[in-house]
């Protein structure tokens, strides 16, 4: 039987605010670690990006499994790149089995903010193993 009270599978929300001098991007783990925000400055991240980036953020977790303790190497490294080169997609993923590489159409996310994701999205998967098939 399922509990209705547990959190579903992992997931990631981009949300869009004001980060005034405060870098472009947060990434906030609530103390479950079934929800990862990341709260992106509005500046420079297009609203249109929000669904796209969910989806490929939540596509990334559900290949790991949580781990009690953070890990030296991560499960996966994340490259965030801009890229004018994506056709009639916003995002694209491409994933390996040590990272994924997410094209980012370039007028709608900075360089400093893609960069941000990069290192932050690695960061967070040091909590992560990947799960066997």
């Amino acid at each position: 039987m399922i509990d209705p009270s547990s959190p579903p599978g992992p997931s990631v929300e981009f949300r869009r605010i004001p980060l005034l001098g405060a870098g472009p991007g947060v990434i906030k783990r609530p103390l479950a670690g079934h929800l990862i925000v990341v709260y992106v400055d509005e500046r420079q991240f297009d609203p249109a990006l929000t669904s796209s980036m969910d989806e490929l953020g939540t596509s990334a977790l559900n290949l790991l499994q949580p781990v009690e303790e953070t890990r030296p190497v991560p499960a996966l490294r994340v490259r965030v790149r801009r890229s004018g080169e994506l056709g009639r997609e916003l995002a694209v993923a491409e994933i390996t089995p040590q990272e994924i590489i997410i094209g980012v159409d370039k007028t709608l996310m900075s360089e400093d903010l893609a960069t941000f994701l990069s290192d932050a999205g690695t960061m967070v998967t040091r909590d992560f193993i990947r799960r066997t098939p």
